[in-house]
């Protein structure tokens, strides 16, 4: 896979990376890039499994009656909104 390609999918990045171990074993990409591209690859997989644990927190809860609501927005998680908190310490 170039560098310049599009990701947009898991599979693509597990390419890269298979691309990038044969390319430093090779000797045609140095090593310290290959570890900038592993760092950050690894980086993307952590946030990919977030929102894998979000959605089964989602599936567990809908099994349990309780609704955490919509996740329309999953791979463009919404950082933060207007909403206020409230943290009470009861349990629903």
């Amino acid at each position: 896979m170039p560098l310049n390609e599009i990701i947009t999918t898991s599979g693509d990045i597990r390419r890269l990376i298979a691309q990038t171990m044969v390319e430093v074993k090779n000797g045609s990409l140095p090593v310290d890039r290959g570890l900038a591209i592993a760092a950050l690859a690894k980086e993307i997989t952590g946030s990919l499994q977030a929102e894998v644990n979000v959605a089964k927190v989602r599936v567990t809860m809908l099994a349990t009656g309780r609704n955490m609501g919509e996740l329309t927005n999953l791979g463009k998680m919404i950082i933060s909104d207007d909403s206020p908190t409230v943290l009470s310490g009861a349990s629903e």
